[in-house]
């Protein structure tokens, strides 16, 4: 199965929003079929082309028990300012965009299947997408990354909803 994500050039991948992320959500789903976490085996990139300028790819380093980056598209290498092949996110220094990828990695890793982590820092946007290697523990994650304008501070363009009060609430006794 090949997904047709729609648009075209790199400026809409470096400028998608989450919409593309539900896309590859239900790629990975469909790849799981049932099992809590799809084999790495399933992964194949040639049906990812059109958006691999905004994917990493991670895989578990046992000797450390950490991920390590293996690859990176162009656009996840702008964003992430620079080279991050061979890095280790989850040791990054504290507070660094590097280190947020890290987060992501520490909770796909580890949460219980099924184990898509979304991560928002400032005005980029992630999801991180576990993979189970031979061993059935987590041996890769697929991450895709977006920037999108934060939202606005004063909420102009805001829409407020209205919500039903409690019930009982207006009764008076």
């Amino acid at each position: 199965m090949t997904l047709g994500f729609g648009g075209s050039g790199e400026e809409r991948w470096a400028l998608a929003g989450p919409e593309w992320f539900d896309d590859l959500r239900r790629y990975w789903d469909d790849q799981r079929a049932g099992a809590d976490l799809p084999d790495a085996d399933e992964l194949f990139l040639a049906d990812l082309c059109e958006i691999m300028p905004s994917l990493l790819l991670a895989y578990l380093d046992p000797l450390r028990g950490s991920y390590r980056i293996e690859y990176a598209g162009a656009i996840t290498r702008a964003l992430l300012g620079g080279d991050l092949l061979g890095l280790y996110p989850e040791w990054a220094e504290p507070g660094t965009t590097l280190s947020w990828i890290g987060a992501g990695y520490a909770g796909a890793g580890r949460l219980i299947p099924p184990g898509i982590v979304q991560i928002r820092h400032g005005d980029l946007m992630a999801t991180h997408l576990p993979y189970r290697n031979a061993m059935g523990k987590v041996g890769l994650i697929l991450t895709a990354l977006a920037q999108r304008p934060a939202p606005l501070a004063d909420g102009r363009g805001a829409t407020v909803l209205p919500f039903p009060g409690r019930r009982g609430r207006d009764k008076k006794g």
